[in-house]
């Protein structure tokens, strides 16, 4: 994810999509498509463990899909 830290800063700050982990409640992944990357049009999966005072990013990717969890509200 080499040069993509301002995307990973907004694609937190304003998500097309919200998911809770399916593996764990405490796990929001933030989807947002980007119709130019390295590669090709791609959504940036940016997943954030949320359930500690000091949240965290776990890690950081493209994908061409959004990953399964339970749909939450974009504040």
């Amino acid at each position: 994810m080499r040069g993509q830290v301002e995307r990973i800063e907004e694609t937190l700050q304003q998500p097309d999509e919200v998911r809770l982990s399916d593996q764990d409640g405490s796990v929001h992944l933030y989807h947002r498509r980007y119709p130019e990357t390295p590669v090709t049009e791609k959504l940036l999966l940016v997943v954030v463990k949320i359930d500690t005072d000091s949240p965290f990013v776990i890690t950081a990717f493209f994908t061409d899909r959004f990953k399964s969890g339970t749909s939450i509200p974009v504040e």
